[in-house]
């Protein structure tokens, strides 16, 4: 008998949080008041190479390139060459302080910061699935699983925690593809389909046997890339789960 299992990033797919990453690398970056109004040409800059960055690490280098006046042209071949340099105590010390900056704003300023995300109609179709239809659904995201757990209660998203893969789980892996392929062959899954919005993220699960992907253009994926949008998603996972 099939046992079939959906995958699902956060960021981008589930939920608009480039707002939040945004004033939370701005108050890192410049020590800019969380609540001071956002520079909309800047802020569609970061938005439209946003596809660049996978790994909250990567911050490290992109902050840089997208809060300075560079030439457009320049961000890319300048963001890969940081990235082939890298400096791993500069990306901890990123991280740490990424991390501990957005607990401080949920902890001191909830209200604020829960304004900052808003969930897309593909988390409420999520939902009315997994309600309705009882499929099997894991969270595999690189954001901190606080943060999440928190986005779900609050939109009264019953998904237990045990199955919300966050950064402190996904770091032990070097891709999410890995982290699939592990979670599949632990837990018996023959299937499985999988939603993110970067291309970096879905390309890890080629080759992987009955693990299909699907690029959610809603995201952050670039222009470049060609995904699916909500409704073609929707009803990709919906063929997936009834055959």
């Amino acid at each position: 008998m099939e046992k079939k299992i959906l995958f699902l990033d956060y960021d981008g797919v589930l939920f608009d949080t480039l707002k939040e990453v945004y004033i939370v690398n701005r108050y890192l970056y410049f020590g800019t008041d969380f609540s001071k109004e956002i520079d909309e040409k800047n802020y569609e800059l970061y938005s439209k190479y946003k596809f660049l960055v996978y790994n909250i690490w990567m911050f490290n280098y992109y902050n840089p390139l997208l809060f300075e006046n560079i030439k457009e042209e320049e961000i890319v071949p300048k963001f890969q060459k940081a990235i082939s340099n890298r400096n791993l105590e500069e990306e901890r010390k990123y991280c740490e302080k990424f991390l501990r900056i957005r607990s401080d704003l949920i902890k001191d300023n909830y209200e604020f910061w829960k304004n900052l995300e808003t969930p897309f109609n593909f988390f409420f179709e999520i939902k009315k699935l997994y309600e309705e239809k009882n499929i099997d659904v894991i969270i595999a995201s690189k954001k901190n699983k606080s943060a999440i757990v928190e986005r779900f209660q609050a939109n009264n998203f019953n998904l237990d925690e045990k199955f919300i893969f966050a950064r402190e789980i996904l770091d032990n892996f070097q891709t999410k593809g890995e982290f699939i392929k592990d979670y599949m062959d632990k837990n018996s899954f023959t299937k499985a389909i999988f939603v993110d919005d970067n291309p970096n993220n879905t390309k890890t699960c080629n080759g992987i046997n009955n693990v299909e992907t699907i690029l959610a253009s809603w995201g952050n994926g670039g222009d470049e890339f060609k995904g699916l949008n909500q409704e073609e998603a929707i009803l990709k996972i919906k063929e997936f789960f009834s055959k």
